[in-house]
């Protein structure tokens, strides 16, 4: 009975490893396949520390196992030594392995911290892509200041190319800007602009989103993310000039109302410096 138990065991953990495995290599596990320069260094990261963390946690939970099964009630052989001690060697090996692992967790990632800040340039002999973002209820604005342009829920970029990302929120709760594919995620927040630099790949499609809760609408608070070729870019660019849209000063206010669900639209014309009266005017409010 007790060897059945231990196989029941056995194969239920060899169970759960394989479904992590299997849904770690799955495409919808959008962490484990990043397609950009920062989204690839910060797995890296945290695949180092993992397998840091497990030299600890994987011989402490086998001594757990041990140490229940051998001296569990039923085993009369087991002897009971309470003041059992290692001595100070064995008090110093105890808290030094632990210690020294954490020292280097530490020191890469201070490391990586400041090599991944978001604010930090990419450096590439591609002239960055400025766009600049307002987080709405419930809905993502995007505004390419160089073309004159505007997109919601909708971002589309070249692929190899630096993006310098402008984030701020218009009369929203605080919101958490996010491609899980290519960086990490950085909060867009009402009278106040943040920075985020990324950089696809390849040519690909990938899902945005908001990662954090922020109402009724917050599920549903998605956007499309698009790379492509600087030829296809260009021809999109001149595409969305064409259309009949305009987003004028009366429009945004229109938009900036909370909806939920709201289609993906092309501005061919944006305001003139709409971005920074957004920014400003919680700075110094318009009556």
């Amino acid at each position: 009975m007790k060897r059945i138990k231990l196989v029941i065991g056995v194969i239920a953990i060899l169970c759960a490893l394989l479904a992590i495995f299997f849904v770690l290599r799955s495409e919808n596990a959008l962490l484990t396949h990043p397609k950009g320069i920062i989204a690839r260094s910060e797995l890296k990261l945290i695949a180092v520390n993992y397998l840091l963390m497990f030299i600890i946690i994987i011989p402490t939970f086998i001594l757990l196992f041990v140490v229940a099964w051998k001296y569990h009630a039923k085993n009369s052989k087991a002897k009971y030594d309470p003041e059992h001690s290692y001595g100070v060697f064995g008090e110093l090996l105890l808290w030094m392995i632990p210690s020294v692992i954490i020292a280097v967790m530490i020191v890469i990632t201070w490391k990586a911290a400041h090599e991944l800040d978001p604010y930090r340039p990419l450096t590439s002999e591609v002239k960055p892509l400025p766009i600049q973002v307002v987080a709405l209820d419930w809905k993502w604005l995007f505004i390419y200041p160089e073309q004159g342009i505007a997109t919601l829920n909708f971002v589309q970029f070249p692929a190899g190319t630096p993006i310098h990302f402008a984030l701020a929120a218009d009369s929203s709760p605080m919101n958490s800007f996010w491609i899980p594919q290519l960086s990490g995620q950085i909060y867009a927040m009402t009278g106040m602009t943040t920075q985020l630099h990324i950089m696809a790949d390849e040519p690909g499609v990938y899902t945005g989103r908001a990662a954090e809760i922020n109402g009724e609408g917050f599920a549903d608070m998605t956007f499309l993310v698009k790379s492509i070729s600087q030829s296809d870019f260009d021809s999109w660019i001149a595409d969305v000039k064409q259309s009949p849209l305009q987003l004028t000063d009366s429009i945004y206010n229109e938009l900036a109302k909370p909806s939920m669900n709201h289609p993906i639209m092309f501005y061919s014309h944006v305001e003139e410096d709409l971005f920074n009266k957004i920014v400003m005017k919680y700075m110094h409010p318009m009556h």
